[in-house]
């Protein structure tokens, strides 16, 4: 059965939905739920003074080209709608990205959310030491997967950066786990997105590819369609936060089963793959959040901080890819 608080977040999700769909009419519904979910999962209402404030601020600081009014553009308005200091944040987060353009990596909309997960999780004094990191990572990704490893990754990198993880050995767990699951998945640039998160867990590459086909195929027999070829990355955050894979995916399927009588969420306005995705992230965040409060000790309250971020990360470059290539399929007709 469902908890109290799962059904709050996921009716707080519809209706965040419907006020962005009533205000925002020519977003992607796709980034207007991503905005909803964010908000839901953040305890509040989606407030559109405060989404359209932060438009105004990106628009009156940034150039007519630049990236941080392209696909990212909605998202980057709600994340800084969140803060109680939006222009703060903002130029803190604009000045990273130019700090990171300076190191090497190319103007991109997922720069720019790379940029906000460094500005939003680290203090001034350590973002210089995060960025160098980010592009090391990046580079020991690139020269592992030369044609697959591309801008949609940035945010991964600045994920892994953010923690104390050691890049060689970060980046030889990313293969184990790529070479392990290659067979049920197929190569591609979603395994990899896969193995980025999966190397953030310790336990041995064996045990946690094992529990990614064992949560893989529960889901998909519980009516929670997950594809081999998108959102996989969701999948390695979902491994990591629970063992008990039976007990997570049945919470999954219930919050599915709940979202699917919700306007918006039925089975003419959204794929089972993607009412999967955002089930999941409902799901997730519930987890992390009961971790952090019982957590004991600074290591684990890290590790657990590190899993939000990841979390956050996975579904924004998930929806924010899927946007591009509608913008782009819509561009080209």
């Amino acid at each position: 059965m469902l908890s109290n608080n799962l059904q709050y977040k996921c009716d707080l999700f519809e209706e965040n939905y419907g006020i962005l769909k009533k205000n925002f009419k020519w977003e992607y519904s796709m980034m207007l739920r991503l905005a909803a979910i964010i908000c839901a999962n953040a305890g509040i209402k989606a407030d559109v003074e405060a989404i359209k404030k932060a438009k105004g601020i990106i628009k009156n600081n940034t150039g007519v080209f630049s990236s941080f009014k392209d696909i990212s553009f909605f998202i980057l308005s709600t994340l800084f709608s969140l803060e109680k200091n939006q222009e703060e944040m903002f130029l803190k987060t604009k000045n990273i990205y130019e700090e990171m353009r300076k190191t090497g990596f190319r103007a991109s909309p997922y720069l720019t959310l790379a940029a906000f997960s460094v500005a939003k999780q680290k203090p001034e004094q350590d973002v210089g030491a995060v960025i160098s990191r980010a592009k090391e990572f990046y580079d020991a990704m690139k020269r592992e997967h030369r044609f697959l490893t591309a801008a949609d990754d940035y945010g991964y990198a600045a994920m892994l950066a953010a923690t104390d993880l050691n890049i060689a050995s970060t980046i030889n767990e990313m293969e184990m786990c790529y070479e392990l699951l290659k067979k049920n998945f197929g190569v591609g640039n979603e395994l990899q997105s896969l193995t980025h998160v999966l190397a953030m867990g310790e336990e041995p590459a064996q045990e946690k590819c094992d529990r990614v086909l064992e949560v893989f195929e529960s889901l998909n027999n519980k009516d929670c369609k997950i594809s081999k070829y998108h959102n996989l990355a969701n999948l390695g955050i979902l491994v990591l936060v629970s063992e008990d894979v039976e007990k997570l995916t049945d919470e999954i399927a219930e919050v599915n089963k709940y979202l699917l009588g919700k306007k918006g969420f039925g089975r003419w306005s959204i794929s089972k793959q993607d009412r999967t995705l955002f089930s999941s992230v409902l799901v997730v965040e519930e987890y992390l959040k009961e971790s952090k409060k019982d957590s004991l000790t600074m290591t684990l309250a890290n590790g657990i901080t590190n899993l939000i971020i990841a979390q956050q990360t996975a579904m924004i470059i998930a929806v924010s890819s899927a946007s591009a290539a509608a913008a782009a399929s819509s561009y080209g007709d």
